[in-house]
């Protein structure tokens, strides 16, 4: 059975991120969770279970999980783990900031899971800053700088994002239940349609409207768990004004119809 974690169950709905270091051994069950997760090992191996398949996870791996993505550990021999857990409402608002191109790039990505390979050395770093991280820096701090490290490690090469495409994420990410489109978005930013949908896609990884559809379908989700509004309203409130597309797009993306996904985060 998939267990659904809360972030107010889990940590309370107040507070900034958290940071969690523990060693599993056999199995840990099948489960997603209503925020993002940075999981990077530090020692052992065992076997990560996803929509993707199976990976063997060993010293260094480090996954990028976003929101309402099953995954599961099992067959785990002395695999200690730190657990990076935030909000995605921080990555939106508080952290705009605090973030630079290529990890705002990487949060933004519609990969539900990412995987990357950290060099020894940051391993060393993150276990020596961790150890010592109430005395010495915040929570805030080495999240900070996970994220930086996972950024510097994936394949891709992160570069800086043009102007008129960060406006367009903002204006995407702050209305994403307006009617958009790709002319619309064009005219907000100032830039020809066609140049602008290519340089979004190459900058950002996927298409203006791709986006739009993935914040939706997130919001969607979220209301899905925690609203008394129905299905075809929760559609209505996100952006989508028929209800079978928004079916549609909602089973593609998470496996599960808006009300399959309603029932099972009640029961979690």
């Amino acid at each position: 059975m998939l267990t659904t974690l809360k972030w107010g169950g889990s940590f309370g709905e107040f507070g900034g991120p958290r940071i969690l270091r523990h060693v599993a051994n056999d199995n840990e069950a099948a489960h997603d969770h209503d925020f993002m997760e940075l999981a990077v090992i530090l020692s052992g191996r065992g076997i990560h279970k996803s929509h993707l398949g199976e990976t063997r996870l060993s010293t260094g791996m480090a996954l990028l999980i976003q929101p309402n993505y099953w995954h599961e550990y099992s067959r785990c021999c002395n695999l200690e783990l730190v657990n990076f857990c935030f909000p995605v409402a921080l990555v939106r608002s508080e952290w705009r900031n605090l973030l630079d191109e290529r990890v705002r790039s990487l949060l933004r990505s519609g990969k539900g899971l990412q995987f990357a390979q950290w060099p020894a050395k940051s391993i060393h770093s993150l276990q020596v800053i961790e150890q010592t991280r109430r005395s010495s820096c915040g929570a805030l701090g080495l999240i900070l700088w996970a994220l930086d490290q996972f950024a510097m490690s994936i394949p891709e090469s992160p570069y800086a994002v043009h102007p008129a495409v960060e406006r367009a994420l903002c204006a995407l990410e702050n209305q994403s239940q307006l009617p958009w489109s790709a002319t619309g978005l064009a005219k907000e930013v100032g830039l020809d349609r066609a140049y602008l949908s290519r340089l979004f896609k190459a900058q950002v990884g996927i298409g203006l409207i791709g986006y739009l559809n993935q914040l939706r379908l997130e919001h969607a989700a979220s209301l899905l768990r925690h609203s008394d509004l129905n299905c075809s309203e929760v559609g209505l409130a996100v952006g989508y004004s028929d209800p079978s597309l928004f079916s549609r797009r909602f089973r593609t993306k998470f496996g599960l119809s808006p009300a399959a996904f309603r029932i099972r985060a009640k029961r979690s």
